[in-house]
Formats: C-alpha cells, structure tokens, sequence
C-alpha cells in the first residue's frame, strides 16, 4: 500500500471517530458551523463518506451501509448527553451525505486510477 492510500485510510477512521465524538458529547460541546444542523451533519458525513470510499474503493457498497448502519445505532446514545435528542431525520441526512460523499469519494478514485494507467509514472 502507498503512502498515500495509507495517509487516506488513516483520514477515514479518525473522522469517523471525530464524528462518534461529536454525536454523544452535550450540546454545548458539539462543534458548530453556524450552518443549518442537518446541512452539517449532510456535509460532515459526506467528507466521511468520500474518506472511506477513497481509502477502500472496492467496498462502496459496503460502505455506504456500514456508515449509515452505524449513523442509525450511534443516534439513539444521544438521549443520555445533556441536551441532546435523537431524530430519525438526523439519521437521514446523516446516511444521505455519506452515500454522496461515497460516491465522489469513488469516482475521485475512479478518475486518479484513469489518469495513472493513461500516464504511467516513470520509475525512479
């Protein structure tokens, strides 16, 4: 695996990680964009999303129900942060942006590997 595969995978676990952070904490303590909430919980799951789909092109699907599996488990904590309320809507949006973010995710790949095979790199 190259540096650089390695550098994306690394990216994918610990932004998942921020983002189970940023869920169970108290309202007070989770980071805000000034944005609408399902915007950036769309968004921040979408960068989540491209991340995984970049570090591990050959499980999309996976994926994609992986991280909208775990927005639907990890919603329901919230109820014991201090003022924090679990939605469905949340997990909505939260699955919607991942998908999204998984498919440009994929194709940014996609196009990296396109352009590679159509202009090898001279060994050094």
């Amino acid at each position: 695996m190259n540096n650089f595969r390695l550098v994306i995978r690394s990216a994918a676990w610990l932004s998942i990680l921020l983002v189970l952070l940023a869920t169970l904490v108290p309202i007070g303590l989770r980071p805000a964009t000034g944005l609408p909430p399902n915007i950036e919980r769309f968004f921040v799951m979408a960068a989540v999303g491209a991340l995984f789909a970049a570090a591990y092109p050959r499980r999309f699907w996976l994926i994609v129900l992986t991280l909208s599996l775990t927005a639907a488990m990890v919603e329901p904590l919230q109820s014991l942060a201090a003022g924090r309320h679990p939605s469905f809507r949340d997990v909505e949006f939260k699955a919607l942006g991942a998908a999204v973010g998984a498919v440009f995710g994929y194709a940014a790949v996609s196009v990296t590997d396109l352009i590679a095979s159509i202009h090898p790199r001279e060994p050094t």
